[in-house]
C-alpha cells in the first residue's frame, strides 16, 4: 500500500509498471471494455488520494458524467469503500466528512454565511485534561518553556490531529518555536506524546519520522523545503499561533 503522506514517484512508477491491473486500466482498450470504466476512478486515486474531499467530489462527477447504471452502481461501492478506509484509518472522521458535505450544500443553496454561523461555538472549549490532572513530567521537561498549559492545549489539538504528518507538524512548529531541541529523536518524542495522552491514538513512530524527514528535504525544484510548501508552512504556522500561542513570524 502506498503512503500517501510520503508519496515516492519512483516507488509509484515501480508498481504501475509490475501492475497488470494499471496496465489494463490506462492501456488500449477496445470499445466497451469493462476495464475502461475504472479508469476514471482510478486515476483520481492517483491524482488525488491526499485528499479525502477532492476524493468524493471526483467519484461523483465520474457518476454524474455518464448515463450508465452499472457504472454509476460501481462507483457508489467504491465510494463506500472508500470513505469507509478514510474513517477507520483515522484521515478523516465521520463529523468532518458531515461538515464538507454540508458545506457543498450550503454553497449550492447559496447559505454559506448559515453553514460558517453553525460551527462557531460560543462556549469556551475544554480539553480533556483538567487543570488538576497530572501531567507528565517528561513532556514538561521536553519543552523548554516546561510549560504546563501548552501541554495541555497540546493534548487537545491531539485530539483531532493524529495522523503521521500532523505530529511532524507538531514536531517542526516545536523545533522552530525554541520549545524542542532540534537534536531531539522523532521517536523518543512520539513515545512521550503517546505516554501523556494515550486516550488520542497517535500513529506509529516510524510513520512520523517519515514525514518528519519529507518535511525537512528540499522540494523538486530545490529552491525551499517542503515544509515551506503553501499546505505544510500554513499548519505549522497555526500550531505555533494557536498551540503554543507565538507569533509565527517572531520565530525562524
Amino acid at each position: 500500500m502506498i503512503d500517501l503522506d510520503n508519496l515516492d514517484l519512483d516507488e509509484l512508477l515501480k508498481i504501475l509498471q509490475e501492475s497488470d491491473f494499471a496496465e489494463k486500466i490506462f492501456g488500449e482498450q477496445a470499445e466497451g471494455s469493462e476495464w475502461a470504466k475504472y479508469r476514471l476512478p482510478f486515476a483520481a486515486w492517483l491524482k488525488y488520494g491526499r485528499s479525502s474531499e477532492m476524493m468524493i467530489d471526483n467519484i461523483e462527477e465520474a457518476a454524474e458524467s455518464i448515463d450508465n447504471k452499472q457504472y454509476q452502481w460501481q462507483l457508489a461501492k467504491f465510494m463506500k469503500t472508500f470513505l469507509a478506509r478514510e474513517v477507520e484509518d483515522k484521515r478523516r472522521s465521520r463529523k468532518d466528512l458531515k461538515e464538507y458535505l454540508d458545506y457543498r450544500m450550503s454553497v449550492d443553496n447559496g447559505n454559506l454565511a448559515d453553514w460558517a454561523l453553525e460551527g462557531i461555538d460560543e462556549s469556551k472549549p475544554t480539553a480533556k485534561i483538567t487543570e488538576n490532572a497530572e501531567l507528565s513530567h517528561d513532556l514538561l521537561s521536553l519543552l523548554a518553556s516546561h510549560g504546563s498549559e501548552i501541554v495541555k492545549r497540546i493534548g487537545k489539538w491531539i485530539e483531532t490531529h493524529i495522523r503521521g504528518v500532523d505530529i511532524a507538524h507538531l514536531y517542526v512548529a516545536l523545533v522552530e518555536s525554541g520549545e524542542l531541541d532540534p537534536s531531539t529523536p522523532v521517536k523518543r518524542f512520539v513515545e512521550i506524546l503517546s505516554a501523556t495522552f494515550p486516550e488520542c491514538k497517535i500513529v506509529g513512530e516510524r510513520q512520523v519520522q517519515k514525514s518528519v524527514n519529507t518535511l525537512q528535504d528540499l522540494s523538486p525544484n530545490r529552491k525551499r523545503f517542503i515544509k515551506d510548501e503553501p499546505e505544510h508552512r500554513f499548519a505549522i504556522d497555526s500550531i505555533k499561533t494557536d498551540v503554543l500561542r507565538i507569533d509565527p513570524d517572531g520565530v525562524d
